[in-house]
C-alpha cells in the first residue's frame, strides 16, 4: 500500500494506493460514508478490488482524517460541490482520469452519484453502495424503521433527539439498538470499530451537511434532491443495498429506475454495511461486476 497527499486550493488530501495503477484492469476510486467518516472505511472494499488483481484508491475527503480539517470554516462551507472538486483533483493528480470506475457508500454513494451526473469522461462503471439518496426520503424512510423498534427504544431516541440531549449514555445506548438492526447487524470487526470511534469522535463535517442525528438533516444536504437527475448517468451502474438498510427498497428503487440499465443487488442478511455483513457475496457480486464492464 502507497501513501501520499494531494496539494489543491483548499488543502491537502490524504489518500492511500492499494495494488499498482499501472496495472492492466481499471482503477478502482473509492467514496466514505458519512459526510467525515474516513477513508479507512473502504479499507475493506479496496482489498476485495486488489485480491482481483484491481488496483483501489481510498481517501480522506477534505475535512477528515489526515487531510485538511477546515474547523474554522463555517456549516455552509460544507457543500456537495467541494468534494466533486476534491475528487477531481485527485484523480487528475494520480493520472488515472481517463480511465477509471468509482464505488461510493452511503454519503458516498450519493457523492459518486453527482460525480457520475457530471459525466466525466473517463468514468468506465459506477457501483452505488447503499447510497444515501434525496435527504427528505432517506429521513422519513429512517422514522419508519425507527417506529417500527420497541417503544422503549424508540421513545429514547425521539425525546433526546427533540430536546437535543443526544449526548447522554441513554440515548447512545438506544441509538445502538437501532444501528445493531439497521446499520450493521453482525458483530463490528475491530477496523471497523476504529473507524467509527474516530469519525464519532470528530463530527465537524457530519453535523455541517447533515445535523445532530440520523433522524434530523437540518445541514447543507437538507432537501437535496438527486433522483431527478440520474437520467445523465450513462455508464454501466450497479446499486447495491441491504434487506434492513437505512438505504431503503424507496432510495435504492429510485437509483434503480433512474439509471437507465443499471442492476439492483438486494443483500438478504444484510443492513446499512454489506460488504461486511455478507462480505463474501459482496466481493464476488462487485469484483464480478468490474470485471465484465472494466
Amino acid at each position: 500500500m502507497n501513501t501520499g497527499f494531494i496539494d489543491w486550493e483548499l488543502g491537502r488530501t490524504a489518500y492511500s494506493i492499494f495494488g499498482d495503477l499501472d496495472s492492466a484492469k481499471v482503477p478502482l476510486v473509492t467514496l466514505h460514508g458519512g459526510p467525515g467518516f474516513l477513508g479507512k472505511g473502504m479499507t475493506t472494499v479496496a482489498r476485495y478490488a486488489e485480491s482481483a488483481g484491481r488496483p483501489a484508491i481510498i481517501y480522506d475527503q477534505l475535512g477528515c482524517g489526515k487531510s485538511t480539517a477546515h474547523k474554522e470554516k463555517s456549516p455552509d462551507f460544507w457543500q456537495i460541490e467541494i468534494f466533486i472538486r476534491e475528487f477531481n483533483e485527485l484523480i487528475n493528480q494520480l493520472g488515472i482520469a481517463e480511465n477509471f470506475a468509482l464505488i461510493g457508500h452511503s454519503w458516498g454513494g450519493l457523492l459518486a452519484a453527482e460525480i457520475a451526473i457530471t459525466q466525466p469522461k473517463g468514468l468506465k462503471a459506477l457501483i452505488l453502495s447503499s447510497p444515501l439518496g434525496d435527504t427528505d426520503t432517506w429521513v422519513a424512510d429512517v422514522k419508519k424503521l425507527l417506529a417500527e423498534m420497541p417503544p422503549e427504544i424508540s421513545s429514547v431516541i425521539i425525546e433526546s433527539e427533540e430536546a437535543g440531549t443526544t449526548n447522554t449514555d441513554e440515548y447512545m445506548a438506544a441509538a445502538f439498538k437501532f444501528y445493531d438492526k439497521h446499520v450493521i447487524r453482525v458483530p463490528m470487526p475491530p477496523d471497523v470499530a476504529e473507524m467509527f470511534d474516530e469519525a464519532l469522535a470528530d463530527q465537524n463535517v457530519y453535523n455541517a451537511m447533515w445535523g445532530p442525528s440520523e433522524l434530523m438533516c437540518n445541514g447543507t444536504l437538507a432537501g437535496h434532491v438527486v433522483t431527478d437527475r440520474l437520467q445523465r448517468i450513462e455508464i454501466p451502474t450497479l446499486i447495491m443495498s441491504g434487506k434492513y438498510d437505512e438505504c431503503t427498497a424507496t432510495t435504492a428503487g429510485a437509483y434503480h429506475s433512474g439509471i437507465k440499465g443499471s442492476r439492483w443487488e438486494l443483500f438478504e442478511e444484510s443492513s446499512h454495511l454489506s460488504y461486511v455483513e455478507e462480505a463474501a457475496k459482496y466481493q464476488r457480486v462487485m469484483n464480478e461486476f468490474l470485471d465484465s464492464k472494466c
